[in-house]
């Protein structure tokens, strides 16, 4: 292939249509006409001697030949756009920015208040756009630079992404003040006698959990699954339920009456909290400020 005289608004072209997967949203995005749009992609078809893309009902599908070079053009691009942007120097006092970060209810409750409190103060024109980190389509966004940063307990995402371990988490047991079968403390038989209710996105807790009663001879039930920690109080407060969460998480609402805290009677074993970011966005600036800003909040924690 030759490269000399090529556009390299040709790759730009390429990037949005992967993305938007329509000539016409494309169009839209880059603020050019459709017949332009199309003509851009019909000489990147020539260059590379491929459709790169074909039309379907769900919209342009990108060719296996396409899929092997979006990887490295979006990297291409991604360094082009940092070194000659504004961000290269990110001017956090004085930026209008939006950054989009995935977090589970966690994240929600523990840190993300102190985030936007300090945002508030320090870097009032950044705005954040917070999605669930369980979403099946992290990582994917991650990848396509939809989402700046993850934040929580995914060991799936450390096989790929650039990580750096924020918390070490403990574990507390929340019930309500008046249970009638707990005093001031719980034993193990009692633990496993209760009832109790689980969070879905913590099955690396339930396992720890019911390994430690099976190493004892002894199992619990399960009577409830739900799907976020913000359920875990007003659930805990009006059955005899007990519930095992991080302790961060349930000092968030450890102010609601009618609800004790006490340590767990088995050990288990500290949950890391970490961040997670793609290799393109390491040496941005924007990106850089924001990984820095969660530490130092963290650290406070």
């Amino acid at each position: 292939m030759n490269f000399r005289g090529m556009d390299l608004n040709l790759l730009v072209v390429f990037d949005a249509v992967l993305q938007e997967g329509s000539i016409t949203r494309a169009a839209a995005r880059l603020e050019m006409s459709q017949p332009a749009t199309s003509n851009a992609l019909n000489r990147l078809r020539e260059l590379f001697h491929d459709p790169l893309f074909v039309r379907q009902a769900r919209g342009m599908t990108p060719t296996p030949r396409a899929r092997q070079l979006a990887g490295p053009i979006r990297e291409a691009l991604t360094l082009v756009r940092h070194t000659l942007s504004e961000q290269w120097l990110f001017d956090y006092a004085h930026s209008q920015h939006r950054f989009r970060l995935a977090m589970s209810d966690y994240g929600d409750s523990v840190i993300l208040p102190r985030l936007l409190d300090h945002l508030a103060r320090a870097a009032p024109g950044v705005e954040l756009d917070v999605v669930a980190s369980e979403h099946p389509a992290v990582a994917q966004d991650l990848r396509g630079g939809e989402i700046d940063l993850a934040i929580g307990n995914r060991e799936d995402l450390e096989r790929e992404f650039r990580n750096e371990g924020l918390l070490l988490e403990q574990f507390v047991c929340v019930v309500r003040s008046d249970h009638p079968e707990i005093r001031d403390r719980l034993t193990m038989p009692l633990f496993a006698s209760l009832r109790h209710l689980d969070v879905s996105h913590t099955r690396y807790l339930s396992r720890r959990i019911d390994d430690a009663l099976a190493a004892e001879d002894l199992s619990r039930t399960v009577a409830a699954v739900v799907p976020s920690f913000l359920s875990v109080a007003p659930i805990v407060a009006a059955t005899d339920l007990v519930a095992t969460i991080p302790w961060r998480a349930a000092q968030a609402f450890a102010g609601m009456g009618g609800l004790r805290l006490l340590p767990p009677p088995l050990s288990l074993k500290e949950a890391p909290v970490s961040q997670y970011w793609h290799a393109n966005t390491e040496t941005d600036q924007a990106s850089q400020w924001l990984r820095r800003t969660v530490r130092t909040i963290c650290q406070q924690l």
